[in-house]
């Protein structure tokens, strides 16, 4: 409820509390943790079925190279877009 002055007789407004948190979660380094890790877990799943079904590598040694190797790639990639220092 708006009083005539303008100030809320509310403490507090819901939607001020509800645009912090999305403010919080709208923030530029969420955002690209969210693709790099969609990004790269959905790749994680298309490498080891080509290493282990479709190339008949043993699945430890796909595992420990696919995973590696995706390791390194989102570290660089999240240096690239300075989200970790």
């Amino acid at each position: 409820m708006t009083m005539t002055d303008g100030t809320s007789s509310y403490p507090e407004e819901p939607l001020a509390k509800t645009s912090a948190l999305v403010r919080y979660f709208f923030d530029r380094s969420f955002f690209h943790y969210l693709w790099t890790g969609g990004t790269l877990m959905v790749a994680q799943v298309f490498f080891l079925w080509v290493f282990i079904d479709v190339l008949r590598i043993p699945t430890v040694i796909s595992s420990v190279v696919v995973v590696g190797g995706l390791l390194i790639v989102r570290y660089t990639l999240l240096r690239l877009l300075k989200v970790i220092a």
